[in-house]
């Protein structure tokens, strides 16, 4: 698998980088390389296992494509500085079978009272983009190419072949039916059923996730108040306030405790090439500050779901319920391609499962594929390959252990474990693999 080495000291350090060629934007140089196309299957880089072995079933989980921002900040017309948001080089239907064809069509009346709350323009919150649905179209015909035209294996582009699981977002849905697409253009004339748990009042989706458990709760509390993420936030204070001041965000939660909404709000604009905010007064967030908030980030969703004290309990309650589905779906597979889209915190708690580590923040298309083969003794196994990449550690384990493996990430009584709300967290200060200090350390991507 592929690495990005970064070294963090600096950032933990609240330190600017040094900019390595002038000639080239480092903000376009990471964006093309680590976040807004991720790597996939295809069939320019896939390789085989050695001939003789036979393809047996496929599981697929991918985060959607390009969208646009999900997270507002109190100026939002003004921080995109006269920029619309254009979503009308895509039809997005919704409307029950036997009725009228209805496609979502958003719309912003100029004298609306509350209209400086959002952008201009065609796009909802958190849509897929024109750009993201193209991409969904180039992933399913990628994958196309490798799993029918290379290897056989997929025979049609059929429900009775491909199951399709989304999550209540609308956005898992376009993409599912863009890769679809892509695999074949006249699937976008056929009935798919999207299967999805339930959202809103029940709260039970185990893909997204977003299950009910106050355990876990705790202990994401603990971990972001433990010494060392505070003093990562104390040493970055100046980068937060630059942030806030262009965003207007000295008042919201987005400020509080993560780097992670700073990145949505930046990453979804520059994945869309629109400028980086700029305020009234002429503040713009710089590419030099863009690039550190975009490493922070990498480096938060590694110290929450691996590096941290309970990282590991943290994923197995927020992600077991979806361990035990899969394990059980790949030991009795019903249809020879599962695809799950989904979302970043769904594919990393994945990988966090699987100990695919040092952990990244999932790309945009980021793919983590189950191949399960059967060899010439008639033995299964598994190979995983993430972004189009083999995983060293899982490139041909045998099929029980992988199943153990997924089955060691389920609490015993996870309805039980997670209802324990009265949780005391000890914060020793611990991280996994060095201990915190005021001195200066390093990690490597």
């Amino acid at each position: 698998m592929p690495t990005f080495p970064v070294i963090l000291t600096s950032l933990l350090l609240g330190a600017q980088l040094s900019l390595a060629s002038p000639t080239v934007s480092r903000l376009r140089r990471w964006d093309i390389s680590s976040y807004c196309n991720a790597p996939h299957v295809n069939v320019s880089h896939y390789e085989p296992p050695e001939e003789g072995e036979e393809l047996l079933h496929l599981s697929i989980m991918m985060r959607h494509h390009k969208r646009t921002p999900s997270t507002l900040v109190p100026d939002e017309l003004e921080i995109n500085n006269g920029v619309p948001w254009d979503c009308s080089g895509v039809n997005q239907f919704t409307y029950d079978g036997g009725g009228g064809r209805l496609s979502n069509a958003v719309t912003i009346p100029p004298g609306h009272p509350f209209k400086e709350q959002i952008w201009t323009g065609s796009c909802e919150v958190g849509q897929l983009t024109p750009g993201g649905f193209q991409d969904s179209k180039t992933h399913g015909k990628d994958l196309w190419e490798v799993y029918h035209a290379q290897l056989g294996f997929l025979q049609a582009v059929q429900p009775s072949e491909i199951s399709v699981r989304t999550t209540h977002v609308d956005r898992t849905k376009h993409v599912a039916s863009g890769v679809l697409a892509g695999m074949d253009p006249s699937s976008a004339k056929r009935k798919w059923p999207a299967h999805a748990q339930p959202e809103l009042e029940s709260n039970i989706d185990s893909l997204v996730p977003n299950y009910k458990c106050p355990r876990a709760d705790s202990l994401l509390s603990a971990a972001q108040a433990a010494p060392f993420w505070q003093d990562v936030l104390k040493r970055n204070s100046a980068l937060k306030k630059r942030l806030d001041t262009v965003l207007g965000t000295e008042n919201s939660t987005i400020s509080l405790s993560s780097f992670v909404l700073y990145q949505d709000i930046l990453t979804a604009r520059t994945c869309n090439d629109h400028p980086l905010p700029c305020n009234a007064a002429g503040d713009c967030v710089s590419e030099e500050d863009a690039e550190e908030i975009f490493e922070l980030g990498n480096f938060e969703l590694d110290y929450l779901f691996h590096l941290a004290e309970n990282a590991t309990e943290y994923v197995q309650l927020t992600f077991g319920v979806f361990f035990s589905e899969l394990a059980n779906a790949l030991e009795a597979p019903e249809h020879r391609l599962a695809l799950y889209v989904a979302h970043d915190l769904s594919v990393i708690r994945l990988a966090a499962g699987l100990e695919i580590f040092p952990l990244r923040w999932p790309r945009l298309g980021s793919e983590i594929v189950l191949e399960i083969w059967r060899d010439g003794n008639n033995d299964r196994f598994v190979r995983v390959l993430y972004d189009g990449e083999t995983v060293d550690s899982l490139k041909w384990t045998p099929f029980y252990e992988f199943l153990d493996l997924l089955r060691r990430q389920v609490p015993d009584h996870i309805v039980e474990r997670c209802a324990e709300a009265s949780l005391s967290v000890q914060v020793s200060g611990k991280v996994k693999g060095t201990e915190w200090s005021q001195e200066p350390f390093t990690f490597q991507y």
